[in-house]
């Protein structure tokens, strides 16, 4: 009898254990999975914020635009006497980037102007295309009738200094087509200056000067502006029977820009 008690009390006791052992292992199966994410994770929101503002538009970038209409003004109302003596050196009066640019070429003149080899030096200047084109001319007068030009455009909606190049697409002016014109214009110019061959002494060298004249290459279409009358002007190169190499004129090109 005792023995069968001592069998049923281990029976019992290792049931007791198994149970026990089985109990120790679930809440490792039943723990909730970990809902709350990585600290890097969570900060991801406040990085991309970061990266929107750092691509934002930077102060200064918006496009240049004139407080008025200066289309309307005068080329007298855009320019005004400089430096020494009225007439002489100009200053482009508007506030915008091209006059600004144009102004620090033109103080250039100034020393020009004390040059004891100068011995004129004045401007002038006008409006066309609409008001749109502010240009000036420089003429500095030296020894022996020889005369340097420089020409300056400004567009006057944009506010941006003009190249020759540029000023020719902004009016719709083809280069080749212009070349054509001024080889034309330069050719008439020289015969009104000398005559025609039959009426020289040395016909040949007469005909060598006109061709030079009106050669292709001598066409310049980078010194190119608007004069009063709305004009394209340029620099024509006419080569003389007799003097320098070759003088510079003012010519009209016949298209106008009023």
């Amino acid at each position: 009898m005792m023995k069968k008690s001592f069998v049923l009390l281990l029976a019992l006791c290792l049931c007791l254990a198994s149970a026990c052992g089985a109990g120790r292992e679930l809440p490792s199966v039943s723990e909730p999975m970990e809902t709350e994410p990585p600290a890097e994770t969570a900060q991801a929101p406040a990085e991309e914020g970061a990266g929107t503002d750092a691509a934002a538009p930077e102060d200064g970038q918006t496009e240049w635009q004139p407080d008025a209409d200066w289309t309307a003004l005068t080329a007298e109302q855009c320019v005004e006497d400089a430096w020494p003596e009225p007439g002489v050196v100009p200053r482009i009066t508007l506030d915008c980037p091209g006059a600004d640019e144009i102004n620090a070429q033109l103080e250039d003149f100034e020393r020009v102007a004390d040059d004891p080899m100068c011995e004129q030096l004045y401007y002038t200047c006008a409006k066309g295309a609409q008001g749109r084109v502010l240009s000036i001319m420089m003429e500095e007068h030296g020894p022996n009738d020889t005369v340097i030009y420089t020409p300056f455009s400004l567009d006057v909606v944009t506010g941006q200094a003009l190249s020759g190049a540029e000023l020719l697409s902004l009016l719709g002016v083809d280069q080749t087509e212009l070349a054509n014109l001024e080889q034309a214009v330069m050719g008439k110019e020289f015969v009104h200056q000398f005559g025609t061959a039959e009426q020289q002494e040395d016909p040949a060298f007469y005909e060598r000067q006109y061709a030079l004249t009106t050669a292709p290459e001598n066409a310049d279409t980078d010194r190119v502006w608007l004069a009063g009358d709305g004009q394209l002007d340029f620099i024509g190169r006419i080569y003389p029977l007799a003097g320098a190499e070759y003088y510079e004129y003012v010519l009209g090109s016949t298209l106008y820009f009023g």
